[in-house]
């Protein structure tokens, strides 16, 4: 379904985008607010129905009268101020779920202009949220997402009710506190309806933005946008809602590029933050068996220089060559294990205990001439299971396990049913190379 709404949107965007763009009116306000329109008009559509969500302009405020600058279009929950005689909203932060700056051209100004203006948002969130203001039951603050985005990251438990937060380096300690923060602010995007002519001049002009602040406040992972949008390019953030990529000797990568529909990298975004919070079901996501394959660009890592925390940054040097080299998406599959994993794998799915020190387990896989090292390993590379000291947990929301008539082991997260649709085809498959051998 979300390639469907996608679609839509994007030949909405395509039949009346050049309408904006041939009008003969001249005055700059006007233009932005047709341009703030058509955006509030696709985002409209891309809702759900039912959630009571709206689409609006204004401001974002805290409990202690601190405002943002004003914002194009929000999409919002629960009940704002409309400022009198105006068509403009003042809403509280706990109660926005996204907020998009609309540019009809974004090119390094306006790029500038527009995460200046959004980080306006970030900072009235932040204190927010670190404050006593926050409403501490809030049922839409249950960390749990950001506690799995962190195992499939690191093959680390970072809390959970039992034993509290777990001790961790300095490095992965700063990542989970991002994704904490990550996981209740809202979705900041940048749409600009048109832009670069080329995602290496896109990228190009982000990292020089970046060069030239770097050391200042305001810039450091929280600070960037989720989605960044120039034309047919976008930018996009790995914060695991819904891209995540594991980290790598403490480096995140964080940002990457893509010439992907960027209407369905927005509705990735924001269907994935209203499964969290209201839970869309399997059909929203349609069949689902292509991921999105990035362009890494920007990489940071949490570090101490002299008694001060900060985050180093890499940037990722990539031609129109290296960049046209890699594709857009790739097929989806589940993870392929050995047969000791998959014992250890079921037990888990029984809701069974899996001890590394547990003395029968190292027996057994003694006797098959295992060393638990690697299958703990191989586990951990699956995103399925991460480890709490010696245990090993499920950190997937519905494992499930398979075996093909290939005789191989397959075990994937099946909370969409992604796994059951990947079987099916694989089972036609093979029942077609069947036929077509028999035929000879």
């Amino acid at each position: 379904m979300i390639r469907t709404v996608a679609d839509l949107l994007s030949g909405i965007l395509r039949d009346e985008l050049p309408k904006l763009d041939s009008a003969s009116v001249k005055h700059a306000p006007t233009i932005g607010d047709m341009y703030e329109g058509l955006s509030s008009a696709l985002l409209s559509r891309a809702l759900p129905d039912g959630l009571g969500l709206r689409v609006v302009s204004g401001f974002a405020r805290d409990g202690r009268g601190r405002l943002s600058g004003q914002l194009d279009c929000m999409v919002v929950r629960g009940e704002g101020e409309k400022l009198p005689y105006t068509n403009s909203y003042v809403w509280h932060v706990k109660d926005i779920i996204a907020v998009v700056e609309v540019k009809k051209n974004l090119h390094s100004a306006e790029l500038r202009d527009a995460f200046a203006h959004l980080n306006t948002v970030g900072e009235i969130e932040h204190a927010y949220y670190q404050s006593e203001d926050e409403e501490p039951d809030d049922p839409d603050r249950d960390v749990s997402p950001s506690v799995r985005t962190f195992a499939e990251m690191t093959g680390r438990i970072a809390w959970n009710a039992d034993d509290g937060i777990a001790a961790l380096p300095y490095e992965e300690e700063s990542v989970f506190h991002v994704l904490l923060l990550e996981q209740v602010s809202a979705i900041r995007v940048i749409l600009g309806m048109h832009g670069f002519k080329s995602e290496r001049a896109f990228r190009a002009s982000m990292v020089e933005y970046l060069e030239r602040n770097i050391g200042n406040i305001g810039f450091g992972p929280t600070s960037f946008p989720q989605l960044i949008i120039s034309g047919g390019y976008s930018l996009v953030k790995t914060n695991g809602r819904p891209f995540m990529v594991p980290l790598v000797d403490g480096w995140w990568r964080l940002y990457f590029s893509t010439p992907e529909n960027p209407l369905r990298l927005l509705l990735e975004f924001i269907w994935t933050r209203l499964d969290e919070m209201y839970g869309l079901g399997h059909s929203f996501w349609g069949e689902d068996l292509e991921t999105e394959v990035g362009r890494a660009l920007l990489s940071f890592r949490a570090t101490r220089v002299d008694g001060r925390a900060g985050w180093e940054v890499q940037a990722h040097e990539a031609d129109d060559e290296a960049l046209n080299g890699v594709p857009v998406a790739e097929q989806w599959s589940p993870e392929f294990v050995g047969e000791e994993e998959f014992v250890l794998l079921t037990r888990l799915c029984q809701g069974k205990s899996v001890r590394c020190d547990d003395p029968k387990m190292l027996s057994w896989l003694e006797s098959r001439g295992v060393e638990i090292d690697d299958v703990r390993n191989r586990l951990l590379e699956t995103r399925l299971v991460a480890s709490s000291g010696q245990e090993l947990r499920l950190i997937t929301r519905k494992c499930q396990l398979a075996i093909l008539p290939t005789g191989e082991y397959i075990a994937a997260e099946n909370s969409t049913g992604r796994l059951d649709r990947w079987i099916s085809r694989r089972i036609e498959s093979l029942r077609e190379g069947a036929s077509d051998g028999g035929s000879e």
